[in-house]
């Protein structure tokens, strides 16, 4: 079943004299399986969006649908029990640091299990199965995960998400100071996630990264949404109106485009893609 946000708003501090408006009248639809990421400048309400898919945060006016799961503020509408909507919806937060509490890497990714009445053996069993899946070695699970570096601790709470087998994973800024091929590796994990059935929702503001990964995109803007589209709609046939960085491949693109050389730009991905379809026109002349 898709996300559907309906009428959302949200305001901080509602009712006081320190209200802030992060959201305003939300109106949109993220599909089942997809791999959808969310951009725009900071502070136009991306992490405050992805808050109100599990419940952290309740909108203060409309609602979010979530298969039979119901967030409002609306205690007649809103689910019960949001506890099994977070074991549906995985959220993992840009400062992954945050998430990690316990003694061991090990003890950390079996909590969650073990909180949904899973034996602690089973629990266990289930963790070194994910840290394994997100590429952290046997050696480190009985390390402290306060020991470990800034990506190692994103995989870690990762992999305490999978452990939940949500079936929606969701990242606010995942590759956040992230090198070059920590990147990529995080990157083409999540993509194997989504090709395994997984609906994937991703916070970025790196460009490229939605050019070459998503199936969807929303644009944020001063608390709304402006846009919905496939990357290649947003960025190969874009005339930069949302301020976003264009993609350097999609740039490559566009001067190829001034030069008469015609492209389909829904193939189009990464440079193995592009190469891939400058060959086909070439061959096709």
């Amino acid at each position: 079943m898709p996300i559907n946000f309906k009428d959302v708003s949200f305001t901080y501090s509602y009712k006081t004299p320190f209200e802030n408006v992060a959201l305003n009248d939300i109106n949109a639809t993220i599909l089942d399986k997809s791999f959808t990421c969310i951009v725009g400048k900071t502070g136009c309400g991306k992490s405050t969006l992805i808050q109100q898919l599990n419940g952290l945060l309740l909108p203060t006016k409309g609602e979010v649908i979530v298969d039979e799961f119901v967030v409002s503020s609306n205690r007649k509408r809103r689910t019960k029990k949001l506890a099994n909507l977070r074991k549906k919806v995985g959220i993992v937060f840009q400062f992954s640091e945050n998430q990690l509490f316990e003694e061991t890497v090990l003890d950390d990714v079996a909590f969650g299990p073990t909180n949904f009445k899973v034996s602690k053996e089973e629990a266990r069993k289930i963790a070194k199965e994910c840290l394994l899946k997100v590429g952290i070695k046997e050696e480190y699970f009985e390390k402290s995960p306060f020991e470990l570096s800034g990506g190692e601790k994103r995989r870690v709470a990762i992999a305490g998400i999978l452990a939940l087998s949500p079936s929606i994973m969701v990242l606010d800024e995942p590759t956040a100071g992230l090198d070059p091929e920590g990147t990529k590796e995080m990157m083409e994990l999540l993509k194997k996630m989504n090709e395994s059935g997984t609906t994937v929702i991703v916070v970025t503001h790196d460009m490229n990264l939605v050019l070459t990964y998503a199936t969807n995109v929303i644009v944020m803007s001063d608390s709304r949404i402006v846009k919905e589209a496939t990357p290649d709609e947003l960025f190969l046939d874009n005339d930069e109106k949302y301020s976003l960085e264009t993609p350097y491949i999609a740039k490559v693109v566009q001067e190829l485009d001034k030069k008469g050389i015609k492209l389909d730009t829904k193939v189009i991905k990464d440079v193995k893609s592009l190469a891939s379809e400058i060959a086909r026109k070439r061959k096709n002349k």
